[in-house]
């Protein structure tokens, strides 16, 4: 009878045990780090009524042994290191383990672990746990920001940390320079000149006589249609077609139409002859001893003033000679573009007006002034004298003379246009180009020199790009490079030029040079230098180190640097190297790396927060404040970080919280209640027992 209401007693310290860990669980649901236990129980010894039996061969079979359990007792209490949840701080100091591992705090004396990590700065400057004083324990990095292995050391983070000034060494340019910016002259173009066709000139470039085009095309088919009459009869005639192509003259033509009359009957062979006179028409002869030519022709569909052109005295008897000019309108004569071979007094306007010029037998000269201005500035009054025997090729050398072109002649393109073509620049622009005949009122001359600007002038694009360098104490010079293109080629000037007393030594000046595709080819230093080089301060004064800056431009055949393309652009420069800096700020990274952030724009490892790694964390022994030390249970110790094969990461600005679920708590809160009950109520039931056993012995 006793034996049950010691089995309630069990029962009941087992369930206070449980009941004692829940509400701990509870309390600390809240707490930073904190890690849930739990309450395993385990069966207490039992009492043996009967041991059992084997089976007997050919008697008894075996019998199981009969047992009555003494009660329960606590197996064990768990700690269960479980992820916590995370809740975001924005506090730098403030950490989280996202995964196994431990921080390390050390008081003085032993390192102690902890998954709290709601960290800050002591008056030391020394990473704590506040609540503790404990250190937090890592690597801190050398003057370089090199994490050297070693033991862990308490961190501190000394706000008055400095960057060290480091001298420029390399200067990067990017950007494109405009394939369009090089110097150009101005050009200036007249209206076309025509003079008297040769027999050597094509059909297809031939112009009517009042300066019209006669407008053939490769493929045209010339027709030549009349009658021959011969006195017993009259036939119309009717030839073989020409065709016409680039090359077809008027030589062509002419004995084009001799072989075609030939081929008839009422002429023999050579009796009748075509010629182009000097002023531009044809003549043919009819040397034949009968027949009569009427109304002879060329003609081609839909090409008027060609047919107009090509249209003969309308009767041309035997022995007479007939001509293509017009009786009436005095029209066809044939007219080409002019070259610089043709005298100045045969040639036309582009109306196909005669120049005019005052020379006759009583007066065997006269004078063309020149006039214009170069790069705004009126030229010297200029002149040429013009007579009998002056060419066009001598008027195209006093234009040359009179706005000093030395680049390039004076020429007529194959138009019969008067191509100028100023030199480089805008100082040296032509404008205001005209010619006038001296003491003579003569406005056809005056409009046919009708000069119209075809391309502009234009000065050279430069670049330039001025960017920091630094020396080695951290002083600042600006450098500016300065790029100008080579006229007529793909390779730029480069110029190299200091705002200061600097002293630039060598590597000042050179080339850069690019493919068709604009691509960089080389970038060269005119001395021969690798580098740009310069004394940081006056000559004769001491200071910092000679600075050597390699120039570059990106690497050949590549577009990862300057280009040459068509199109203005910003040139972007930017060299390294740094001043002084002061520590103002840092962060900590995943790796759990302290990196500081300097005045100057850089960045430095200033240490790094350990991770121990425990064999069995449930081995751990509480201790205050989120702490556990190790015990002869917890197993080996490794020390490392985040992220070196531990798998585990740092968040900076984050907690983890407690792993406590509380509403599983709760719900073991409930078991454990009724556990209790239900003890109370066996020993209260086995106390009732006893009392009627006591009343039964009365």
């Amino acid at each position: 009878m006793l034996r049950s209401l010691y089995t309630g007693i069990t029962g009941l310290g087992a369930s206070t045990t449980q009941l004692d860990v829940i509400s701990n669980n509870i309390a600390n649901s809240e707490t930073i780090g904190f890690k849930e236990s739990r309450v395993t129980f385990q069966e207490m010894m039992s009492q043996s009524m009967n041991p059992g039996s084997r089976p007997i061969s050919g008697g008894l079979g075996g019998s199981n042994p009969q047992q009555i359990g003494l009660g329960t007792s606590v197996g064990s209490i768990d700690r269960l290191f479980t992820q916590g949840t995370f809740e975001t701080t924005g506090v730098v100091t403030d950490l989280a383990i996202n995964g196994n591992g431990f921080f390390v705090l050390n008081d003085g004396v032993s390192n102690y672990y902890t998954r709290a990590g709601a960290f800050g700065v002591d008056a030391q400057n020394q990473l704590v746990d506040p609540g503790t004083g404990m250190l937090v324990q890592g690597i801190m990095a050398d003057e370089n920001g090199v994490i050297q292995p070693g033991q862990y050391t308490d961190i501190t983070i000394d706000p008055s940390q400095v960057m060290p000034a480091t001298a420029s060494t390399s200067l990067q340019i990017y950007g494109n320079l405009n394939s369009n910016a090089d110097a150009v002259g101005s050009v200036r173009e007249s209206d076309a000149f025509i003079a008297a066709a040769t027999g050597t000139d094509t059909l297809m470039g031939l112009y009517a006589q009042d300066g019209s085009t006669m407008g053939l095309n490769v493929g045209d088919q010339i027709t030549l249609s009349g009658m021959i009459d011969t006195g017993a009869a009259s036939s119309h005639f009717a030839g073989t077609p020409l065709t016409v192509d680039e090359n077809t003259t008027i030589d062509d033509v002419t004995a084009w139409i001799e072989s075609e009359l030939a081929t008839d009957p009422a002429f023999n062979p050579g009796e009748v002859n075509v010629a182009l006179e000097a002023d531009g028409s044809l003549t043919i002869t009819n040397a034949s001893a009968g027949a009569t030519l009427q109304n002879l022709q060329l003609s081609c569909g839909g090409k008027t003033a060609f047919n107009q052109s090509f249209r003969f005295t309308s009767s041309v008897g035997p022995g007479a000679t007939g001509t293509t000019i017009n009786t009436e309108s005095g029209d066809g004569m044939l007219r080409a573009a002019a070259e610089s071979t043709d005298l100045m007094t045969e040639l036309f306007n582009s109306r196909g007006d005669s120049l005019g010029l005052n020379i006759d037998a009583m007066n065997p000269t006269t004078t063309l002034e020149i006039g214009g201005t170069v790069g705004g500035n009126q030229i010297a009054g200029q002149s040429i004298v013009v007579d009998a025997a002056t060419t066009m090729s001598d008027f195209l050398d006093s234009l040359q003379i009179a706005f000093g072109i030395s680049s390039q002649p004076v020429t007529l393109d194959s138009s019969g246009s008067i191509v100028m073509a100023g030199e480089l620049g805008t100082q040296f622009d032509l404008g205001d180009i005209m010619i006038s005949e001296a003491g003579v009122s003569n406005p056809t001359l005056e409009t046919s020199f009708n000069f119209v600007q075809t391309q502009e002038a234009r000065d050279s694009g430069s670049y330039e790009v001025t960017t920091p360098v630094y020396d080695s104490q951290g002083n600042i010079h600006n450098v500016t490079l300065n790029f100008t293109p080579v006229d007529g080629s793909n390779e730029w000037n480069w110029t190299a030029e200091t705002d200061g007393t600097e002293v630039i030594l060598e590597g000042g000046s050179g080339s850069v040079v690019f493919n068709e595709r604009g691509e960089v080819v080389s970038f060269q230093y005119d001395d021969g230098a690798s580098t740009l080089r310069f004394q940081p301060q006056a000559a004769g004064s001491e200071g910092a180190e000679i600075v050597s800056v390699a120039i570059e431009v990106g690497q050949s055949g590549e577009m990862n640097g300057l280009t040459q393309f068509e199109g203005d652009d910003t040139l972007t420069a930017m060299a390294d190297g740094y001043g002084v800096g002061q520590l103002v700020d840092y962060h900590i990274d995943q790796d759990g790396l302290v990196i500081g952030h300097f005045s100057n724009d850089t960045t430095r490892a200033l240490a790094q927060i350990g991770l121990a790694s425990i064999a069995n964390p449930a081995g751990l022994a509480q201790y205050q404040g989120n702490t556990f030390q190790v015990t002869s249970n917890s197993g080996a110790i490794t020390f490392g970080f985040a992220d070196g094969g531990s798998g585990s990461s740092i968040l900076s600005g984050t907690l983890e919280g407690s792993n406590v679920d509380l509403s599983e708590q709760f719900t073991q809160l409930v078991v454990a209640q009724r556990a209790f009950q239900a003890n109370s109520r066996v020993i209260t039931t086995s106390d009732e027992v006893l009392e009627e056993l006591v009343n039964m012995i009365r």
